[in-house]
C-alpha cells in the first residue's frame, strides 16, 4: 500500500482509523482532500468495504472529479460505479433512480439560480405582487432558506402580514414548480430527504448499501444536509468528516457550525484528530 508513504503520523492515523465515525479537524492546506481519498482507498484495498458500500460527499463538483481522479491513480478499480459528488449530485442521481416514488417526471429539468429567480418573477406577476415591497431576490433568499432548515411553506412561521405574504409565494411556487416538473437546486436536497423519510424500505435499502459514508468540507454542511446524512447513516453505518475547525465564517452562507458538535453527540465518535502539519 504504497499510498501510504507520503503521510504524515496523524494523516496516517486518520486514514487508518478503525471502523467507527470520526471526525477530522484541519486548516488549510493540511491534506484533508487527500485524507479522505486516501481513506476511501485504504477501506477497498484492505476489503473493508467494496466501491458498491462508498457514499463520498463533497461540495463542488470540481473536488468530486479530483478525488475520483486520485483515487484511480491508488486503485485499479473501476471508479464509474462510485457514488462521489455534491450532495445535489448524489441527490438528483437518487430522484432519478426514484422519481415516481418522489412525485415526479422522468425527465424532470433542474432550476440553476438565475431560472429559479426568473420562475418567482413570472409567479409574482400572475399574482399581481408588487416588486419593490417584496423584492424577488429576496423572496428566493427567503424560500430556499426556509428549504435548507427542512421547511415547506406550510411549516414556516409567520406572525405578520409581510411574512404570511411571503410564505403563501412560496406555496404557490412550489405548486408552479410541481405543475411544470422542474426543481430548484434546495428542493433537490429537500425532496430526496422527504422521499428517504417516508419511504422506509427505500431509506433500509440505501442505509443496507452505503456502510462508510465520508463528507469533505464537513463545516460547510447546512441542518438539511447534516439531516440528510443521518438519515443515510442510520443506526449502524460509519461517517468519516473531514472539516475545517476554524471556518465559522461559513455561517453567513447558511452552513451550520453546530453541526460538528451534533456529529459528535450523534455518532458517540471517539476519534477527533487534528491535523496540524502543513
Amino acid at each position: 500500500m504504497d499510498f501510504l508513504s507520503g503521510l504524515n503520523p496523524e494523516q496516517r492515523a486518520a486514514v487508518t482509523l478503525p471502523e467507527q465515525s470520526a471526525l477530522i479537524l484541519a486548516g488549510a492546506g493540511s491534506g484533508k482532500t487527500r485524507v479522505l481519498t486516501t481513506r476511501i482507498a485504504w477501506l477497498i484495498s484492505t476489503g473493508q468495504v467494496s466501491p458498491h458500500g462508498i457514499l463520498a460527499v463533497t461540495f463542488t463538483n470540481k473536488a468530486a472529479k479530483e478525488m475520483l481522479l486520485r483515487l484511480s491513480a491508488m486503485l485499479p478499480i473501476n471508479i464509474r460505479g462510485l457514488w462521489m459528488g455534491t450532495f445535489h449530485g448524489l441527490c438528483n442521481r437518487m430522484l432519478r433512480a426514484h422519481h415516481r416514488e418522489a412525485m415526479l417526471p422522468q425527465t424532470f429539468q433542474i432550476l440553476d439560480s438565475a431560472d429559479q429567480l426568473a420562475s418567482i418573477k413570472r409567479l409574482m406577476k400572475v399574482l399581481n405582487v408588487d416588486d419593490e415591497k417584496y423584492p424577488p431576490r429576496e423572496v428566493q433568499s427567503f424560500i430556499n432558506g426556509n428549504k435548507e432548515q427542512g421547511l415547506r411553506a406550510h411549516e414556516v412561521e409567520a406572525f405578520d402580514p409581510y411574512t404570511r405574504r411571503r410564505v403563501e409565494i412560496f406555496a404557490a411556487y412550489d405548486e408552479q414548480c410541481q405543475r411544470e416538473g422542474v426543481v430548484d437546486f434546495s428542493e433537490l436536497l429537500l425532496r430526496c430527504y422527504e422521499l428517504l423519510s417516508r419511504n422506509q424500505p427505500l431509506r433500509e435499502h440505501y442505509q443496507a448499501r452505503f456502510r462508510h459514508i465520508l463528507v469533505d468540507e464537513f463545516q460547510d454542511t447546512n441542518r438539511l444536509q447534516y439531516q440528510w446524512l443521518k438519515l443515510l447513516a442510520g443506526q449502524h453505518n460509519v461517517l468519516f468528516a473531514v472539516g475545517d475547525d476554524d471556518q465559522s465564517i461559513y455561517a453567513f452562507r447558511g452552513a451550520n457550525v453546530g453541526n460538528m458538535q451534533e456529529l459528535t453527540r450523534d455518532f458517540h465518535v471517539q476519534n477527533v484528530i487534528k491535523l496540524e502539519q502543513n
